[in-house]
């Protein structure tokens, strides 16, 4: 878009999400704000349907109508919203004819339209270091919201800083990107290539295919060893220099936790080997070695006993927190940001709903489909008034 597009309104007829109710949408400043090979996302205001707000707009160009499972659970049909997981909030597509090949079949654009979060925690991470309060809240809130997830039944495979949405000004922490996302059941198989390298788990490195939801758990590990050193833990160049570095703190693993960890590799110790792995004090430093236990507790070998869920929500370490009225630097109260209730539901981790999703996704029965649509009138969300044919654009 150019300079003179942004003083002009965009207005568009798509769905609103879970429901797919039909309404009209009225933005207002949209530019440019990042671009990539298969989407470009733009940044502006949602004036209406209510509540005003800052969003972004993800515009892509399928090749097909099916939609991949990124789509499907981020539409947030079948399934209840999370506050620490992002919601797609409307969709809408537009077809194009080809006026040079009009027997080809049209171009297709869909847009998806998220609240516009302004930092992810790679952002925040690199601009300064977050206070003890800072760090548990957001501890708290990526684990939250990989309970929910491991209750769907659903592997994100990409936990790290840069797919962590963040509000500083609020403290709220979402969980994005779910490029690589899926529902996994026992004993099903998938590629051990997933992962960006440095939060890679031990297992993935090993190249073992019949893992759960646990190399998410040690992939947010290394996001809360992030937060409290504000380096990379384990910055390996190579599969070989990863697992170096995690032998060097965890030591080599036992033939039985080879066994837990599923793995088709071996890691053999040699003559060479270091002895004494410096343990998890050794690798975070002046960390507290309260932090440094609890962290150990979740950067284990044997995936099923790394800390999670609610057994890791009620951690002593937030307790913090979660005792008297506990503030963050900008006099926000914590109990604004997590709520007594999100606690409580947190703890009763109730997964019957999460089950029967996964289970209408693994056959097929959770749908989402956007209809190009070109309509003559204008919903009641939106007043005709409000588009004018001198300031309305199209992003799609």
């Amino acid at each position: 878009m150019n300079g003179d597009e942004n003083k002009g309104f965009v207005f568009h007829i798509g769905y609103e999400l879970p429901g797919r109710a039909q309404v009209g949408m009225k933005f207002a400043n949209l530019r440019l704000h990042a671009w990539g090979v298969f989407s470009n996302v733009y940044r502006g205001t949602l004036l209406s349907p209510a509540p005003e707000q800052e969003v972004a707009i993800k515009k892509t160009w399928p090749k097909t109508s099916e939609k991949n499972f990124e789509l499907l659970f981020l539409s947030g049909i079948g399934r209840a919203s999370h506050k620490n997981i992002v919601q797609m909030l409307f969709a809408f597509s537009r077809s194009t004819p080809s006026t040079q090949h009009p027997e080809l079949e049209p171009s297709t654009c869909e847009s998806y339209v998220f609240s516009f979060f302004p930092e992810t925690l790679a952002t925040v991470l690199k601009a300064s270091r977050l206070d003890d309060v800072d760090i548990k809240i957001y501890t708290w809130q990526l684990f939250e919201g990989l309970r929910y997830l491991q209750a769907h039944m659903i592997v994100h495979r990409d936990i790290k800083p840069v797919n962590l949405l963040v509000d500083p000004g609020k403290g709220i922490l979402k969980i994005g990107d779910f490029g690589n996302a899926k529902v996994v059941k026992r004993g099903s198989l998938s590629t051990p290539y997933q992962v960006t390298r440095f939060y890679r788990a031990p297992e993935l490195l090993l190249d073992c295919k019949d893992y759960y939801w646990f190399v998410d758990v040690w992939s947010a590990g290394c996001c809360v060893g992030e937060m409290m050193t504000g380096t990379i833990l384990f910055p390996g160049e190579s599969t070989r220099k990863m697992l170096k570095l995690i032998v060097r703190v965890l030591g080599f693993p036992s033939p039985k936790d080879h066994d837990y960890m599923k793995t088709t590799k071996i890691l053999v110790e040699d003559g060479n080997s270091m002895k004494n792995p410096v343990g998890m004090k050794g690798l975070l430093g002046n960390v507290n070695q309260a932090w440094c236990s609890f962290l150990a507790e979740i950067l284990c070998y044997r995936p099923r006993e790394r800390l999670h869920g609610p057994k890791l929500l009620n951690h002593a370490f937030f307790d913090e927190i979660f005792t008297g009225k506990c503030v963050r630097f900008n006099g926000v109260n914590v109990a604004d940001i997590i709520t007594p209730s999100e606690f409580e539901t947190a703890l009763r981790d109730d997964y019957t709903a999460g089950r029967r999703y996964a289970s209408q996704v693994s056959k097929g029965e959770v749908k989402f489909s956007l209809r190009p649509e070109t309509p003559t009138t204008v919903p009641n969300a939106l007043k005709a008034s409000d588009v004018s044919p001198l300031n309305t654009k199209r992003i799609c």
